[in-house]
């Protein structure tokens, strides 16, 4: 009784101590270049010829191939950083590093809720990039994709040109190494994150179509498929975070593959983003931080209420026309007031 008692003490032990190794050195690519590419919120560039992360040597080849994809991977970086400060600016969690600072408790060290939505931002973003950069000439190895309809049989040259979504899709993939992400529970939900990510930019994809013809006719129609500012992703991907779905590690003691009778009871639906471990407390870290409004304040603020203070914003009044085409604007300036969690 005394040694059953031990041996599931000791495999509870492992089961939290492999949980919480996720980021160690055997991590795989996928999880180091997205943890790379969102902590680094500085300017600073790494030696070798990627320069924003510390490349892996399947990478860095690739960089060698495509000189400017440093350029569109800081793109990547940055625009997914900006949207996501921008979308969770007011809610509990805003997008940083650490639940609070007190208990310093990283978002890498487990796969919480966030973990998983930072996977899925990071492959969107670069997924999105790589796509734009195909259009517009910036990447060398693409080219871009027009779906081009033609409704008259007119001649015409078609001069659009369509994001290559499927090129940003399977680029993402490679650089991410998504196949070598690990056949473990960890590596499979992760990489179920990433999927999610990548097809909430394929849901954004939209026929762009432009008409040819004499004198404002649409005689001849051409069409080709574009994708929408990064920001219009935003919406189904906070959708996602929201409904994302917890589970338990099943598979923890080792890193071999998941036998089948256990990857069926691990299985979820393949739409939503999956994570193990609960969110710490996050009502610790919205102290000082801004309301949208006093409803917003209600549950920013957890309870605790809120400080009503006042600032200065100015802004463009009383505009008149002058001279016929040019507008005159004063400078108006009021107070207003905002809100701050106790």
């Amino acid at each position: 009784m005394f040694s059953f008692s031990l041996i599931t003490v000791l495999c509870l032990s492992a089961a939290s101590i492999f949980a919480s190794k996720v980021v160690e050195g055997s991590q795989p690519v996928l999880q180091k270049t997205v943890e790379a590419l969102f902590k680094e919120r500085s300017e600073v560039m790494y030696p070798g010829s990627c320069k924003i992360i510390r490349s892996s040597l399947r990478q860095s080849r690739m960089c060698v191939r495509e000189p400017g994809l440093h350029k569109i991977l800081v793109t990547a970086k940055e625009q997914a950083i900006n949207a996501c400060e921008e979308t969770f600016q007011y809610d509990r969690w805003n997008c940083s590093l650490v639940f609070n600072r007190k208990a310093r408790r990283s978002v890498f060290n487990k796969i919480y809720r966030e973990t998983a939505f930072i996977h899925a931002l990071i492959a969107a973003s670069i997924t999105h990039a790589v796509a734009k950069a195909c259009a517009s000439g910036d990447m060398t190895r693409c080219s871009c994709l027009g779906s081009f309809k033609k409704n008259t049989t007119f001649q015409w040259k078609g001069s659009g040109c369509g994001d290559d979504f499927k090129y940003g899709k399977k680029f993402t993939r490679n650089f991410l190494d998504f196949k070598h992400a690990g056949a473990d529970q960890i590596g499979e939900i992760l990489k179920q994150d990433v999927v999610v990510g990548v097809d909430a930019i394929g849901e954004q994809m939209r026929e762009v179509c432009k008409c040819h013809g004499f004198s404002g006719s649409c005689t001849t129609k051409t069409c080709w498929k574009r994708l929408g500012p990064f920001n219009s992703a935003m919406g189904l991907l906070k959708k996602h975070y929201h409904h994302a779905v917890k589970k338990k590690i099943v598979n923890y003691t080792t890193k071999r593959a998941i036998a089948p009778k256990v990857r069926k009871r691990t299985n979820v639906d393949r739409k939503n983003l999956v994570y193990f471990q609960k969110t710490p407390n996050l009502c610790l870290s919205t102290k000082g931080r801004v309301c949208k409004d006093r409803d917003n304040c209600a549950t920013l603020c957890c309870g605790r209420g809120f400080v009503t203070k006042k600032k200065s914003v100015s802004s463009r009044c009383r505009c008149k026309m002058v001279n016929c085409c040019f507008v005159q604007c004063d400078t108006c300036t009021q107070d207003v007031d905002y809100y701050v969690c106790k």
